[in-house]
């Protein structure tokens, strides 16, 4: 039996928001502790990066990363799951 327990709210800040380990592991992760309700609504994550970007050019790289997340998702699953 699962125990899910929601986290008391926080600022997160995630340091090379656009980088690799942001786009690969970071917000995927993050991504699964809201789907799974542990992530506090009250929580703020801030996007720190060298680059200057806006809201809608972060977002961007956000919802790339989590499309990739899911497609590698989606293989796993064929790889490991039934048919």
């Amino acid at each position: 039996m699962a125990v899910t327990q929601t986290a008391q709210a926080c600022d997160l800040v995630i340091f090379g928001a656009k980088g690799d380990l942001a786009r690969r592991k970071l917000l995927p992760s993050l991504y699964q502790l809201e789907k799974a309700g542990q992530l506090n609504p009250d929580t703020r994550i801030i996007g720190v990066g060298r680059a200057d970007w806006d809201k809608a050019a972060y977002t961007k790289v956000v919802r790339e990363a989590l499309e990739t997340f899911m497609k590698e998702t989606r293989s796993l699953m064929k790889v490991y799951g039934t048919p």
